[in-house]
């Protein structure tokens, strides 16, 4: 290191001096000769580099020392900032700098094809030895293609001895899904390995290697094939029969056609067929076949959008009326699946052509990342699948057997996604792993924390809404009522607000963060809140005591606040009524002063009838008795009834007539129509009869001339 610091103050020396010599004259004035004493170190100095150049090792290592001191250099330079025109001006310089000159991709192309043919001709052979090589090709394939024959007609005899169907049924059992792989794949492979072994009695040629390369590649095209098939056929569903019928018989070759010329470019890559057919040609071969695939594979988007559109997009009701943001996204997602897909098709011909035939990039990982999304697709639907299986629980267990197997299985689908995004990146060159075991440590531990926390959270929930929801909604009979209906929703969203709150402080606190000042903020604003919100505080004290009291619930028929309407809705702060107009009213509970419900237990059917002044009044109760007893043994109407009719006596008089008063024991909100009935049955009654009903009477009184009176009776209509 000290020759280094020699040499670099010689050669900084060497810069220097001359300007000095010629500068001093200048700032001097003087133009004397410079003193002679001085040029005796510069004289040494040379001479010790001269040595140093000399020396093949001092001047290698003089030239690794100043390489090291120009990046230095470079390093220590501050950078400028640029702007966004700037930015896009140095990437369309260096766009610019690798399509052209030596580094351009049509340079590159052009010598791998070179290289390719002359790694071509290296390898013809003359014509003598063109009967080896064919016959090692043509005897691996006719072994393979004449095993695979006969497992075929094997597999037809069983499947027609025992009444197997060839293809898969409208609603394929796990059974049948098995089956259509091994009676697609099975044969194939099987053939394959026997070939392997009767391989090994022929001499090694280029043909035997080839046409096993082509073999492995058709098998693997089958079972790409089969396996895609069987992913859509998981996806059976209502409405979507016509899609899976489409893909099932249609979609079987062109995906066999993608997975062969995939496994073959993969295939290439092997070190034996690299060395055999050379570098170059074996990537020109792999890249050829790897674009083949890809185009493969964008006429195959083209051509079956719409099936698969339709599967994506077709969704249960259920799940379409209640996660109508989820329902959107799908349906947008199913309407341009394709765009994305072709993209990443063309993106993977682009990095194609620009590496320039370094097929182990962009094109291989693609394909690759479209096979574990068919494998994850395909495990997910199992799991779909076992789910959907009925099983036998525990009555009482029923419910929390139910919601904890669909929470099991949400693990598992998540798990079978995070497994597919771990090899997706290691086919990219990354790992989530990897990362966690490295510098992402620390934050891979907070990450871990705070999914821990909103699984066990999220396990909670469950617990308890599974609690409550047993405890309200069924009754003693095992029937849902009208308060856990009303309670239910108002004790749910509590409880979610509450598992929520502490689920956020125990991840943030899990995250590192300092949670005491958040728990005094938060209490000072709800303390703040309650003061200046007295009129929320006091609607929801009231409405809490009005749910707990059970004095009203959705579906009753009550008179509050002065409105008389059907409750169609409680929150925590209103009621909503609806009345006969089919007006909606809300009212605030702090406004409830009584409230009077006709819906609770039974009703009583009033009846006032007023008896005609030329009917008896043991005439008139017995037909009201008749009438009544009618009334009860109709089919219609006794359901309804809950007691025999109970005639009260007389109640008043009006306008000279008797008023009768009778009443009916009914069910909640049934007394009305039960009344019209009574009425209705009752005018029958008396046109029947030829009786009429009273009518008010009316007396007149004439005075005559004389003074004296007359005075007349009447009924006036």
């Amino acid at each position: 290191m000290p020759a280094f610091l020699r040499c670099l103050t010689l050669l900084l020396f060497l810069f220097i001096a001359p300007v000095q010599a010629a500068g001093l004259p200048g700032l001097l004035g003087s133009s004397a000769p410079a003193q002679p004493q001085a040029t005796e170190p510069l004289d040494k100095s040379l001479d010790e580099v001269i040595k140093s150049l000399e020396n093949d090792q001092q001047r290698a290592k003089l030239l690794a020392d100043l390489k090291k001191l120009r990046d230095a250099s470079k390093q220590s330079q501050p950078t400028v900032e640029q702007g966004v025109l700037g930015l896009i001006g140095n990437a369309m310089h260096d766009l610019e700098k690798q399509f052209s000159g030596d580094a351009s991709p049509f340079v590159r192309w052009s010598q791998e094809i070179d290289q390719a043919q002359t790694e071509l001709a290296a390898l013809v052979v003359p014509v003598h030895q063109w009967p080896a090589i064919l016959f090692g090709f043509a005897a691996v394939i006719a072994v393979w293609s004449l095993l695979a024959y006969a497992f075929n007609w094997i597999g037809h005899r069983v499947r027609i001895r025992f009444g197997l169907t060839e293809e898969l049924p409208q609603h394929p059992r796990t059974w049948d899904l098995v089956r259509f792989a091994l009676r697609k794949l099975g044969p194939w492979l099987v053939a394959l390995v026997f070939t392997v072994y009767l391989s090994f009695a022929l001499p090694p040629s280029l043909g035997k290697s080839l046409a096993m390369v082509l073999a492995y590649a058709l098998v693997v095209g089958t079972c790409f094939s089969a396996i895609c098939v069987i992913a859509f056929s998981l996806l059976d569903g209502p409405h979507r029969h016509r899609a899976l019928h489409i893909l099932r018989h249609q979609a079987f070759r062109p995906l066999w056609l993608i997975g062969s010329f995939a496994a073959f470019g993969e295939a290439m890559s092997d070190p034996r067929l690299t060395t055999a057919l050379g570098t170059h040609l074996a990537h020109a071969i792999a890249t050829v076949t790897n674009v083949l695939a890809a185009l493969c594979t964008g006429l195959f988007i083209l051509r079956f959008r719409r099936p698969i559109a339709h599967l994506i997009r077709n969704q249960p009701l259920s799940r379409r009326l209640t996660r109508r943001t989820l329902s959107d996204t799908i349906e947008l997602l199913g309407s341009f699946w394709f765009v994305p897909a072709l993209i990443l098709v063309a993106i993977s011909l682009f990095a194609t052509f620009v590496s320039a035939g370094d097929t182990s990039t962009a094109l291989r990982q693609s394909l690759m990342c479209t096979v574990l999304v068919v494998v994850c697709m395909v495990l997910n639907g199992l799991v779909r699948r076992h789910a959907a299986k009925p099983r036998r629980a525990n009555k009482r267990q029923a419910v929390y057997t139910e919601r904890l197997k669909n929470f099991g299985y949400a693990l598992v689908h998540l798990g079978i996604w995070l497994l597919f995004i771990e090899l997706g990146l290691r086919v990219w060159g990354l790992s989530m792993i990897g990362f966690a075991e490295g510098d992402g440590h620390d934050v891979s531990v907070r990450l871990l924390g705070l999914a821990g926390t909103l699984i066990a959270a999220w396990l909670v929930w469950i617990l308890a809404d599974t609690a409550v929801h047993h405890a309200l909604v069924r009754s003693r009979r095992g029937l849902a009522n009208a308060r856990a209906q009303t309670m239910m929703p108002l004790i749910r969203n509590v409880l979610f607000v509450a598992i929520f709150i502490i689920a956020v402080i125990v991840a943030l606190a899990n995250m590192g963060m300092n949670v005491t000042p958040l728990l005094a903020g938060a209490g000072v604003i709800g303390l703040a809140i309650g003061f200046g919100a007295q009129s929320l505080v006091a609607d929801l004290i009231t409405g809490l005591f009005i749910i707990i009291e059970d004095s009203l619930a959705i579906d009753d028929y009550v008179d509050v606040g002065g409105h008389l309407g059907t409750v169609e809705g409680l929150t925590i702060r209103t009621v909503r009524l609806r009345d006969i107009d089919g007006i909606v009213h809300t009212i605030p509970f702090s406004e409830i002063k009584s409230i009077k419900n006709y819906s609770r237990e039974f009703g009583y059917a009033i009846f006032r009838v007023a008896i005609p002044h030329s009917m008896s009044i043991d005439k008139a109760i017995s037909l009201i008795r008749e009438v009544g007893q009618k009334l009860r043994n109709d089919p219609l109407m006794r359901r309804n009834i809950w007691s025999p009719l109970e005639l009260q006596g007389v109640e008043s008089f009006e306008s000279g007539s008797a008023i009768l008063r009778a009443r009916f024991k009914t069910a909640p909100i049934k007394q009305w129509e039960v009344s019209r009935a009574f009425n209705l049955a009752l005018k029958r009654q008396l046109d029947e009869a030829g009786l009429d009903l009273a009518t008010p009477r009316l007396s007149v009184q004439v005075v005559t001339a004389g003074g004296g009176a007359m005075a007349e009776s009447g009924s006036a209509n």
